[in-house]
């Protein structure tokens, strides 16, 4: 766990899974109104892969997170601990976050054995970056938070 500000952000277990993952997979889950079953039809996963998500006794893939983030789940809440909720930006802010994601992106591309993701991983990360970056130009988060410290297990990026 990473706390500033009184600000707790999550950090990732021994076996990659984040703190809390799986209670915070369950709450969004039911925010949006669906049961295990339901949510694992929109994953493309079996239930049972599902409650073992949320038993966090199994490390859910990128295109799970991918569906499941295109299903209304909160990505970045769901990894990080964090609702970022929306926010206004000038051109040149915007600008700047956008810059940094590809980085990253590209940094996490770089990592792989054949050097390039998935689409589905793309996706992810692009999301999950951006809602991060965006809190952090905001001043919402602190700067030197290394957000591919909760991605390294995934992809092999040193944090």
């Amino acid at each position: 766990m990473y706390t500033m500000h009184n600000m707790t952000i999550q950090t990732s277990t021994s076996s990659g899974i984040p703190d809390g993952f799986g209670q915070r997979l369950r709450e969004e889950r039911k925010r949006l109104g669906l049961n295990q079953g339901q949510l694992a039809e929109i994953a493309g996963c079996q239930r049972l892969a599902q409650l073992q998500y949320e038993n966090e006794s199994r490390v859910p893939t990128i295109r799970y997170l991918n569906a499941i983030s295109l299903a209304g789940v909160d990505l970045a809440y769901l990894v990080l601990g964090i609702h970022f909720g929306s926010a206004s930006l000038t051109n040149e802010q915007s600008q700047r976050i956008e810059d940094k994601v590809f980085e990253l992106i590209e940094n996490c591309a770089k990592s792989q054995p054949d050097g390039k993701l998935s689409p589905d991983s793309h996706k992810m990360l692009f999301r999950l970056f951006r809602g991060y970056l965006t809190q952090v130009e905001l001043g919402q988060l602190p700067a030197d938070f290394d957000p591919l410290a909760l991605i390294s297990n995934q992809f092999g990026v040193a944090g």
